[in-house]
């Protein structure tokens, strides 16, 4: 008996939440919602949490319970380039937030291709595409875009950086 009041509750309350989802969308989040974690990592933003716009007070919500859930090394590698972001130009921006955009375009199984295919670059090979891209020129870099979404999956990143040096 106890066990099924317990599940009544537990799904009562699983209810609640999900109800809770469905309405932040138009609504918002407030304040007093956000968990005492959210509401720590969020703390520099307290004073205009009512006057943020309802998707965005969802976006920081979110990403502060990604931020909880993050490692120590997982939270340095976000601080390191949210620096990094922070220190580009104006037009640097405008161009990394064009290819954020395009990236989640992609279909799942590229991007997870395409990550995998990153993740397995050395230090030096990942260096040399950073360089690169860089110094390449708009009509450059889409050429480069258009290349790397026509190549096969399975290809090995030795033969990718084969590629770059052409």
């Amino acid at each position: 008996m106890k066990l099924l009041v317990k599940l009544s509750r537990t799904s009562l309350f699983g209810l609640i939440w999900a109800l809770s989802i469905t309405t932040s969308h138009a609504e918002g989040v407030t304040w007093d919602a956000l968990s005492p974690q959210q509401q720590e990592t969020l703390a520099p933003v307290k004073d205009k949490w009512e006057t943020l716009d309802p998707k965005r007070q969802e976006k920081f919500s979110k990403g502060a319970e990604r931020w909880a859930n993050m490692t120590p090394e997982q939270r340095e590698r976000t601080k390191e380039k949210l620096q990094r972001f922070k220190n580009l130009s104006p037009d640097e921006k405008i161009a990394a937030r064009e290819r954020m955009h395009a990236f989640r375009k992609l279909p799942a199984e590229e991007r997870k291709a395409l990550h995998q295919r990153w993740q397995d670059m050395d230090p030096a090979q990942k260096a040399e595409w950073k360089e690169r891209f860089k110094h390449m020129s708009r009509e450059e870099r889409k050429a480069l875009r258009r290349e790397i979404r026509h190549h096969q999956v399975g290809r090995s990143p030795q033969s990718e950086s084969t590629d770059n040096q052409r």
